[in-house]
């Protein structure tokens, strides 16, 4: 864009512009595989870099462009690919990184899919990582080798929503030469811009926020130009392009990211504050109240103010896995159902212990007050109530 607009402006218009050909306002869905050349003349041109040409859908396509170019301008990068997953995204930007030997210092509390492809998969490609907390510097510092070329983080952790400080990665990185690539698909470059914190990479499952209606998948990677492109070319060989017509989806969805994301987040500080009150749970884990360990550090990084934490919340109930049956099956709004970043409450028990993970969705707050506080009364421990 021109100049440096408004970030809910961007939202709209960057990577934008009416068609060329037909003037159609907003981008086309170029559902198309393959591009005709006039001439071979136009071919040879192409392939010498002289003019510009798409020819081969997996290559490049104008619709995934223009949400490139999008998501590139919004995170204040040099350039993004986008993936036909989160995983495609995560997974890529490791592989490429990291398979020839590369070592990557993670997080111990990530997504599980991610620390399964650290554990499993990228040992058989040649690559290596440790896990530790990342707000201990000095484990940091004790887990990087020689082969380590990056460290790996969440802002906000999955599930337990535990606050990583970007700026203090990024300071270890500089001074050991590494790369800091964070993924943020829990906060969205609506509330939080990693780049600017000093990361190298950004990761998103468009899947989530960026998409907001939970009918389209997709991933998306930012970053420099010549780290993106040595990525991109391997999501070539993989096979992993994104769609156009999932791209179409997720530029119209991005267009209301600034406003969803403050509803989100308004709709989970009040949740969360409810919660954190009602004798049936034991935690809530959510970095928006004062409450949680990480909330000062999550004010500096995402700024002051209860629309900027994200909508995602998790509980640990008081009465154990045993109430999950009774608590999820009484709920009459919220949905069970894994994922997140839906416009309706997702509410999914996790695989152990007694936590309960909340996609706080854009109901009207009183409404999903009521469901939730409702499903909680019935399972309040006979302690609380004596």
């Amino acid at each position: 864009m021109s100049r440096a607009e408004g970030f809910s402006t961007r939202c709209i218009h960057a990577g934008e512009a009416p068609d060329p050909t037909t003037g159609a306002h907003g981008v086309p869905l170029y559902q198309n595989v393959t591009y005709a050349f006039e001439t071979n003349g136009q071919v040879e041109a192409m392939r010498g870099g002289e003019r510009p040409h798409f020819t081969y859908s997996p290559r490049g396509n104008p619709t995934v462009r223009c949400f490139e170019l999008k998501m590139a301008d919004l995170e204040g990068t040099e350039s993004s690919v986008a993936l036909n997953s989160g995983m495609a995204a995560i997974s890529g930007a490791l592989l490429t990184l990291l398979s020839d030997g590369g070592h990557v210092v993670a997080s111990d509390q990530l997504y599980d899919l991610t620390r399964a492809f650290l554990r499993e998969d990228l040992p058989s490609y040649g690559g290596s990582a440790n896990f530790v907390d990342l707000s201990d510097a000095s484990a940091i510092e004790d887990a990087i080798t020689t082969e380590t070329r990056a460290i790996y983080a969440e802002p906000f952790s999955n599930p337990l929503l535990r606050v990583t400080d970007v700026r203090m990665l990024a300071e270890i990185a500089r001074k050991n030469e590494l790369l800091v690539i964070v993924d943020n698909t829990f906060l969205s470059p609506a509330l939080l811009r990693p780049v600017h914190l000093g990361a190298d990479i950004v990761i998103h499952s468009a899947t989530k926020y960026l998409s907001g209606n939970g009918q389209v998948q997709g991933g998306v990677i930012s970053g420099p130009r010549r780290l993106i492109e040595r990525i991109r070319s391997r999501a070539l060989h993989l096979g992993t392009a994104l769609s156009p017509f999932a791209a179409w989806l997720l530029l119209a969805g991005i267009h209301s990211l600034p406003l969803r994301m403050q509803r989100h987040s308004e709709n989970a500080f009040h949740l969360a504050s409810v919660l954190a009150a009602h004798p049936a749970v034991e935690a809530v884990h959510y970095p928006g109240i004062e409450s949680d360990p990480g909330h000062e550090l999550a004010k500096s990084l995402v700024g002051p103010g209860d629309d900027r934490f994200g909508g995602m919340i998790a509980v640990s109930l008081a009465g154990g896995r045993e109430v999950f049956g009774p608590f999820l099956d009484s709920l009459r709004l919220c949905t069970i159902a894994v994922s997140l970043g839906d416009s309706s409450t997702l509410v999914w028990p996790w695989h152990c212990g007694n936590l309960v993970r909340v996609s706080t969705g854009l109901e009207d707050f009183p409404d999903l007050e009521a469901d939730l506080v409702q499903a909680l009364n019935g399972v309040i421990p006979v302690a609380a109530v004596m």
